[in-house]
């Protein structure tokens, strides 16, 4: 009986050491130029558009993921009043072709000139590296003069 303890009581926390070891945590800078097109709508602004970019990932807990990756996104934003409604739906493809997916959604600022805001990442995975690979970012955005952009992201992986 004391064998069986002692073995539940080792997986138990094997288990836990491999949940620790199973996430993963990076940094992303993306700089990016946005194309994109306004119109008026109930009482706001719908804008709607591409950013297209470069993201350098850093400082990873798996040294593979460091590097370059082509930023490609579709954003949506809408903005009534004080309220506002960020999404972009993104692909990244790094040097050796494998592609990560993600959402950024936030709810401060526009995709105009000095603004930006705070909000957050859902990675969805991908395909080589990526695959399977989900988790979260918080991220910082700054839009710049003549529509370029730049995004400071922390994430964690698994």
């Amino acid at each position: 009986m004391k064998m069986l303890k002692f073995f539940i009581a080792f997986l138990i926390s094997y288990s836990f050491i491999n949940i620790a070891q199973a996430e993963t945590t990076y940094k992303s800078f993306t700089t990016a130029k946005a194309e994109l097109q306004t119109m008026d709508w109930n009482g706001g602004k719908v804008t709607m558009g591409t950013l297209k970019g470069v993201v350098i990932t850093s400082n990873s807990s798996d040294p593979a993921l460091n590097g370059e990756s082509i930023q490609i996104c579709f954003l949506r934003v809408v903005r009534i009043k004080d309220s506002s409604d960020v999404t972009a739906h993104c692909t990244l493809t790094d040097k050796d072709g494998d592609i990560s997916n993600l959402i950024a959604e936030r709810k401060q600022g526009d995709a105009s000139s000095g603004s930006g805001g705070k909000g957050k990442i859902t990675l969805l995975g991908g395909t080589g590296k990526w695959q399977g690979k989900t988790g979260s970012c918080e991220y910082a955005a700054k839009y710049l003069k003549d529509n370029w952009q730049t995004t400071d992201a922390s994430c964690v992986m698994k």
